[in-house]
């Protein structure tokens, strides 16, 4: 009859079998540290793999002084120490007894060093690159897994601000979370005035998505600012240094995305309170002046001025009129004084000399051959004048003989 085995019995046998094995007992095994955990009762958990694989590892607090160095993720050590099964969970682990460090770095860990100094020299991680965020963002995207908790952190500290939360979904861990993210970051370009990319705290392996490059590269390619908020406060990832900034957490992302609510609250009251104050005053500004005005115009203080202004209007018109007949005097003496200089200097003052002038059909006459014997000219005299007929034309020539 095939036996039939109570989880609890296959466990026990497993380890059994685990624990009898003598290539299985004072080994020594070499890889990475990750996942490190100081736990309060004083044990170290953590995880040892290499670049295929990993393996649970525990150090009893007995044995920290067998420790050589402190423990961190991403530093290569050599542990000693043996199989065993943890039979609750049925998981096998290696149970540390003493822990020197090796000579060399973790692979994720040199893996994350070049990559970040890659991007860095690039100038992705430069602060004049980072974008501030706006004060009161209308649109706000996120950038998360749709189950997990980062999601509900997020909305919830958001809570009353009136901003539109467009959700763009994503696998954050696992198998092709990369392309699930950068798709998530390109749904949302033109439609946010800020992105949030979170989730919540995980081991170094279920938060490795966001150590990649073409991740690191859409957070710097999105137009609009970026909040990284991956992980627990402790956690540092590449997509935090190429963000415009990171947060501790989500619910942290959250409270750096949107101002106070209660604190716009009071700052409106305040403006308020200022508005009301500036309207009262400038109110009480315009009544003095009104009042002003009104004692300035008052009826007796209009008859004064309209009585100064007609005395005035009086003055300027006699003014007016005394200067125009002087205008008038000076430009008449004007005249005849120029009359008297072209009546002296004028054909008629020569004429009435003696003087004649002599015309024909043609025009005037000046030369003794202007004009035919026969022909009829008219002397203009200085009284009057004679019509002519020409009896005989003389030379000057011959007039000087």
């Amino acid at each position: 009859m095939t036996q039939i085995f109570t989880v609890t019995n296959l466990n026990e046998r497993i380890r059994e079998r685990l624990e009898n094995d003598p290539r299985l007992h004072d080994l020594w095994a070499q890889g990475e540290v990750s996942n490190f955990v100081h736990h309060r009762s004083g044990h170290m958990y953590f995880t040892l793999k290499d670049r295929d694989s990993q393996i649970s590892c525990v150090l009893f607090k007995g044995n920290i002084g067998q420790v050589e160095t402190e423990l961190r993720n991403g530093m290569n050590v050599l542990l000693f120490g043996d199989v065993a099964v943890y039979r609750p969970q049925g998981r096998v682990q290696l149970v540390a007894r003493a822990i020197k460090r090796d000579a060399g770095l973790g692979f994720r860990f040199l893996q994350f060093e070049a990559l970040k100094k890659k991007l860095g020299e690039e100038g992705l991680f430069d602060q004049e690159q980072k974008r501030p965020l706006p004060l009161y963002p209308e649109r706000i995207g996120i950038v998360t897994s749709l189950q997990g908790a980062a999601l509900r952190d997020v909305v919830r500290t958001i809570g009353p601000y009136p901003a539109r939360i467009i959700i763009s979904p994503a696998r954050v861990q696992g198998e092709k979370a990369e392309e699930s993210i950068v798709s998530a970051l390109l749904a949302l370009q033109g439609r946010t005035d800020l992105i949030i990319v979170c989730r919540g705290g995980g081991s170094a392996e279920d938060l490795w998505c966001f150590n990649s490059e073409v991740v690191a590269r859409a957070v710097f390619a999105c137009d609009s600012p970026v909040i990284s908020a991956v992980g627990h406060e402790t956690d540092v990832t590449i997509t935090d240094f190429a963000a415009d900034m990171r947060a501790a957490t989500p619910t942290a992302a959250a409270k750096i995305a949107v101002p106070d609510v209660a604190d716009l609250k009071i700052r409106l009251e305040q403006s308020q309170v200022r508005i009301m104050r500036a309207l009262w005053t400038s109110l009480e500004r315009k009544e003095e002046r009104l009042e002003y005005i009104q004692r300035s115009l008052s009826p007796s203080r209009m008859y004064s001025i309209t009585g100064d202004l007609r005395q005035r209007l009086d003055h300027l018109s006699d003014g007016l009129d005394l200067a125009q007949a002087e205008m008038l005097k000076a430009r008449k003496t004007r005249l005849d004084a120029a009359k008297g200089k072209l009546a002296a200097v004028g054909p008629r003052a020569t004429l009435q000399r003696g003087y004649a002038l002599v015309r024909s059909k043609k025009g005037l006459v000046v030369a003794w051959d202007d004009v035919l014997p026969g022909e009829e000219v008219e002397l203009i005299l200085g009284r009057g004048a004679l019509r002519c007929r020409i009896l005989e034309c003389i030379d000057e020539k011959e007039m000087d003989g």
